[in-house]
């Protein structure tokens, strides 16, 4: 009797093993057999499970624990509709984005020749704190110096003075909270793009949100080549993006019940994993174009 409950009880021991093995492993979680029957739901699945291990592992690269993951995810299984945290983190940002192109454009903020003038830091008038009050009225104006001194390329200089030496771009990977905030909007904003996109009917393509992709291969040497080329290029768009939507937003608030928030994100990707970028090298070795 002892050798066959000796047996019976192995399987269990294994599997038990094997579950730990699995779930305290840095991949996570165990690639899904295919089923014979390739059905929609089981591909729905898959991705799934894809999405929510590419979440797990880069909120672990952002720095949260296995512990903290847990608690966030039993906290938003509760939850019928997303929280309102990654906005107003990054709020203060946008707002202080908004204050360099009004320095960086505004006639009465610029020289001559056009660039943003060196400006007295306190006082009335061409002041930067007549900027801060406008687009930051709830900071203290130090506040909003040293935000600006830390993420963006605008520079205290003696008595009294304060210079813009770059563009308006502000640099939110240099808190981590911000990073991973801008993360998350990016994510909820491509999210609700690519759903408002696929629920179209075919009389309604013209309605599409613009949404492209594209996938090449090159050399690894070539990689700064294409970013040097393609910086300035998006960087000019974006300007343009910012110079129309500042040209028409809302003045009062009556315009306002009518106006929708615009938003246009580009990222440049880099990946070494063939599989995970959907690039059928097979092909480009066989010198046939896929």
């Amino acid at each position: 009797m002892k050798s066959a409950t000796s047996k019976r009880r192995a399987p269990s021991t294994v599997t038990a093993k094997r579950k730990v093995s699995l779930n305290t492993s840095f991949r996570g979680i165990e690639p899904s057999r295919p089923s014979k029957i390739n059905s929609p739901s089981k591909v729905r699945e898959d991705l799934a499970v894809e999405l929510y291990a590419l979440a797990r592992l880069g909120l672990h690269r952002f720095g949260l624990t296995p512990a903290e993951q847990r608690r966030a995810l039993k906290r938003s299984l509760r939850l019928k509709a997303a929280p309102y945290v990654s906005g107003p983190l990054l709020r203060d940002a946008l707002s202080l984005s908004a204050l360099l192109l009004e320095w960086s454009r505004s006639p009465q903020f610029v020289d001559v020749k056009g660039n943003p003038r060196v400006l007295a830091i306190r006082g009335p008038g061409d002041t930067f704190e007549t900027l801060a009050r406008q687009f930051l009225p709830n900071l203290s104006l130090n506040n909003v110096i040293h935000m600006a001194c830390a993420t963006t390329e605008v520079s205290k200089l003696p008595k009294g003075r304060i210079a813009l030496v770059g563009g308006s771009m502000v640099n939110v990977a240099r808190s981590n909270a911000r990073s991973l905030a801008h993360t998350v909007r990016q994510i909820d904003q491509l999210l609700e793009t690519s759903l408002h996109n696929a629920h179209l009917k075919p009389h309604q393509l013209a309605q599409g949100r613009m949404q492209r992709l594209v996938i090449g291969v090159i050399s690894r040497a070539e990689w700064k080549d294409l970013m040097r080329e393609l910086r300035p290029q998006i960087a000019d768009l974006l300007a343009r993006v910012e110079s129309f939507v500042e040209r028409r937003r809302p003045r009062n608030r009556k315009a306002l019940k009518a106006a929708t928030a615009v938003s246009v994100n580009v990222y440049v990707s880099e990946e070494n994993d063939w599989e995970r970028a959907g690039v059928d090298v097979s092909a480009l070795v066989r010198g046939k174009r896929p």
